[in-house]
Protein backbone atom coordinates (compact mmCIF):
# COMPACT_ATOMS: atom_id res chain seq x y z
CA UNK A 1 0.00 0.00 0.00
CA UNK A 2 1.37 3.39 -0.94
CA UNK A 3 -0.16 6.12 1.16
CA UNK A 4 1.80 9.34 1.05
CA UNK A 5 1.67 11.31 4.28
CA UNK A 6 1.44 14.52 2.24
CA UNK A 7 -1.82 13.62 0.53
CA UNK A 8 -4.93 15.58 1.37
CA UNK A 9 -7.71 13.67 3.07
CA UNK A 10 -9.73 13.84 -0.14
CA UNK A 11 -6.85 12.50 -2.23
CA UNK A 12 -6.28 9.71 0.26
CA UNK A 13 -9.89 8.59 -0.04
CA UNK A 14 -10.07 9.25 -3.81
CA UNK A 15 -12.96 11.67 -3.29
CA UNK A 16 -13.61 15.01 -4.99
CA UNK A 17 -12.55 17.99 -2.88
CA UNK A 18 -15.97 19.35 -1.96
CA UNK A 19 -18.26 19.57 1.05
CA UNK A 20 -20.75 16.90 -0.06
CA UNK A 21 -19.22 13.46 0.49
CA UNK A 22 -20.49 10.09 -0.70
CA UNK A 23 -20.66 8.39 2.70
CA UNK A 24 -20.83 4.87 1.24
CA UNK A 25 -17.71 5.51 -0.87
CA UNK A 26 -15.94 7.03 2.14
CA UNK A 27 -16.75 4.04 4.36
CA UNK A 28 -15.79 1.53 1.67
CA UNK A 29 -12.46 3.22 0.95
CA UNK A 30 -11.76 3.46 4.70
CA UNK A 31 -12.12 -0.30 5.10
CA UNK A 32 -9.96 -0.88 2.03
CA UNK A 33 -7.20 1.44 3.28
CA UNK A 34 -7.26 -0.03 6.79
CA UNK A 35 -6.92 -3.55 5.43
CA UNK A 36 -3.71 -2.46 3.69
CA UNK A 37 -2.04 -1.16 6.85
CA UNK A 38 -3.51 -3.46 9.49
CA UNK A 39 -0.92 -4.35 12.19
CA UNK A 40 -1.40 -8.09 11.57
CA UNK A 41 0.07 -7.65 8.11
CA UNK A 42 3.24 -6.17 9.60
CA UNK A 43 3.71 -8.41 12.65
CA UNK A 44 6.88 -9.99 11.28
CA UNK A 45 8.06 -6.90 9.37
CA UNK A 46 10.96 -4.66 10.31
CA UNK A 47 10.60 -1.93 12.91
CA UNK A 48 10.66 0.67 10.16
CA UNK A 49 7.87 -1.07 8.21
CA UNK A 50 5.74 -1.33 11.37
CA UNK A 51 6.36 2.34 12.15
CA UNK A 52 5.37 3.39 8.62
CA UNK A 53 2.28 1.20 8.86
CA UNK A 54 1.33 2.87 12.14
CA UNK A 55 1.80 6.35 10.62
CA UNK A 56 -0.36 5.42 7.66
CA UNK A 57 -3.07 3.94 9.88
CA UNK A 58 -3.05 7.11 11.97
CA UNK A 59 -3.36 9.29 8.87
CA UNK A 60 -6.21 7.16 7.54
CA UNK A 61 -8.09 7.32 10.86
CA UNK A 62 -7.62 11.09 11.15
CA UNK A 63 -8.71 11.68 7.56
CA UNK A 64 -11.74 9.43 7.99
CA UNK A 65 -12.83 11.14 11.21
CA UNK A 66 -12.46 14.54 9.53
CA UNK A 67 -14.33 13.65 6.36
CA UNK A 68 -17.22 11.88 8.08
CA UNK A 69 -17.96 14.81 10.43
CA UNK A 70 -19.67 17.73 8.63
CA UNK A 71 -18.16 20.45 10.84
CA UNK A 72 -14.64 19.01 10.73
CA UNK A 73 -14.98 18.53 6.97
CA UNK A 74 -16.02 22.17 6.49
CA UNK A 75 -13.12 23.42 8.60
CA UNK A 76 -10.71 21.18 6.71
CA UNK A 77 -11.94 22.48 3.34
CA UNK A 78 -11.53 26.06 4.55
CA UNK A 79 -8.00 25.29 5.73
CA UNK A 80 -7.14 23.76 2.34
CA UNK A 81 -8.19 27.03 0.76
CA UNK A 82 -6.12 29.12 3.15
CA UNK A 83 -8.87 30.09 5.57
CA UNK A 84 -7.93 28.22 8.72
CA UNK A 85 -10.15 28.70 11.74
CA UNK A 86 -8.31 29.19 15.01
CA UNK A 87 -10.39 27.47 17.69
CA UNK A 88 -8.05 28.79 20.36
CA UNK A 89 -9.04 32.39 19.74
CA UNK A 90 -11.58 33.53 22.24
CA UNK A 91 -14.48 35.72 21.27
CA UNK A 92 -15.19 36.60 24.87
CA UNK A 93 -13.47 39.95 24.70
CA UNK A 94 -13.35 42.51 27.47
CA UNK A 95 -14.74 41.22 30.81
CA UNK A 96 -16.20 44.65 31.64
CA UNK A 97 -18.06 44.66 28.33
CA UNK A 98 -19.42 41.18 29.00
CA UNK A 99 -20.59 42.22 32.46
CA UNK A 100 -22.31 45.25 30.97
CA UNK A 101 -24.09 43.02 28.43
CA UNK A 102 -25.27 40.65 31.15
CA UNK A 103 -26.60 43.55 33.21
CA UNK A 104 -28.43 44.98 30.19
CA UNK A 105 -30.04 41.62 29.47
CA UNK A 106 -31.13 41.37 33.09
CA UNK A 107 -32.65 44.86 32.95
CA UNK A 108 -34.44 44.01 29.70
CA UNK A 109 -35.92 40.94 31.37
CA UNK A 110 -37.26 43.12 34.20
CA UNK A 111 -38.93 45.69 31.90
CA UNK A 112 -42.25 43.83 31.81
CA UNK A 113 -42.58 43.94 35.58
CA UNK A 114 -41.90 47.70 35.74
CA UNK A 115 -44.77 50.00 36.75
CA UNK A 116 -44.32 51.92 33.50
CA UNK A 117 -42.56 49.56 31.04
CA UNK A 118 -42.26 52.21 28.29
CA UNK A 119 -40.63 54.73 30.61
CA UNK A 120 -38.27 52.03 31.89
CA UNK A 121 -37.39 51.13 28.29
CA UNK A 122 -36.73 54.78 27.46
CA UNK A 123 -34.42 55.02 30.47
CA UNK A 124 -32.56 51.88 29.43
CA UNK A 125 -32.16 53.14 25.86
CA UNK A 126 -30.85 56.48 27.11
CA UNK A 127 -28.19 54.71 29.22
CA UNK A 128 -27.17 52.47 26.33
CA UNK A 129 -26.81 55.41 23.94
CA UNK A 130 -24.80 57.46 26.44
Amino acid sequence: MSTELTQSHFELFALPERYAVDRAALDSRYRELQRGVHPDRFASASDQARRISMQQATQINEAYQTLRDPLKRARYLLALRGHAIDDQKTTAGDPAFLMQQMELREEMGELRQATDPLAALDGLLARVRA
